[in-house]
């Protein structure tokens, strides 16, 4: 397993960076502005939130909507998401 460095910014792929929008019951992180693919090969495993010293995932499929709904109301959130593909990785927005 190696170790892989998380990127804070986009450099211009608008599908890859984790979008916070708050609900009713807690809060979606989306994955990108635009969605991100959802391939096979290519799609996002998982999307996480980190709360209050605590760190809660969901795992995603191909063929799934690059999102995930958190039942959490928290005032401070840090959203990750990891992608399949080599290039793209581990972002993180805060």
């Amino acid at each position: 397993m190696d170790l892989q460095q998380e990127k804070a910014a986009d450099a211009g792929r608008e599908k890859y960076v984790p979008v916070i929008e708050e609900t009713d019951s807690g809060i979606k992180v989306k994955v990108g502005d635009v969605p991100h693919p959802m391939e096979e090969k290519h799609y996002i495993e998982w999307v996480e939130i980190i709360a209050g010293g605590k760190s809660c995932r969901i795992f995603l499929s191909p063929g799934q909507k690059p999102e995930a709904e958190f039942d959490i109301k928290p005032q401070r959130v840090t959203a990750r998401e990891y992608c399949t593909f080599t290039v793209c990785g581990n972002l993180r927005y805060n």
